[in-house]
């Protein structure tokens, strides 16, 4: 069974990005075994950082070899994004300078999509791109931007709008139907 990372670029708890990756998640479904990392679950070093070890109940005082070690296991991610101030969150640049140099995510296919308060979160989307595909990462075209994303939720947090649902499960879907497909050593179909 494949292996999907996907990470969530949002530590706000109740956020609107962790439920639009529940409808991500929701379309890969039983399709490939998935690892959820959640920033504001894991502990993340600033870059120049030093590592302190085991904390004192015996707990790694740092997450980023675990993650390190994930995204190597797997054979695709699914980054999602907010839109803060015209681009990516700093805690998911955080998450991505912690996969180290070079970057894990080198020759990785990766799905993105962002959420924004805002009209889109298409300067996120773009950022986010252009910084994996820097280091090295393979980012499927199939992307979404979800602005006003406040209106599109209910309280519950599930999907008002069609569209953008829609919009989110294609993300999912090329993703996995890219690693999953007949040539899913991925080096022709991009």
């Amino acid at each position: 069974m494949p292996k999907i990372v996907v990470i969530s670029g949002s530590r706000r708890p109740g956020n609107n990005t962790d439920k639009a990756l529940r409808i991500a998640l929701d379309e890969i479904g039983g399709g490939a075994e998935v690892e959820v990392v959640r920033a504001g679950e894991w502990r993340f070093l600033l870059p120049g950082e030093e590592s302190a070890g085991l904390t004192s109940q015996g707990v790694a005082a740092d997450d980023g070899e675990r993650l390190r070690e994930k995204v190597l296991e797997a054979d695709g991610l699914l980054i999602a994004t907010p839109e803060y101030h015209g681009s990516i969150s700093s805690t998911l640049k955080l998450i991505i300078d912690n996969l180290g140099f070079p970057s894990t995510l080198e020759g990785k296919d990766i799905a993105i999509f962002g959420v924004a308060m805002g009209p889109s979160a298409d300067n996120a989307v773009s950022h986010l791109r252009h910084i994996l595909t820097h280091i090295g990462g393979r980012v499927l075209p199939t992307e979404v931007s979800v602005g006003s994303v406040h209106r599109v939720f209910d309280e519950s947090g599930a999907c008002t709008d069609e569209d953008v649902e829609d919009g989110i499960r294609a993300v999912a879907r090329a993703l996995l139907d890219h690693i999953t497909g007949p040539d899913s050593d991925g080096l022709s179909r991009l």
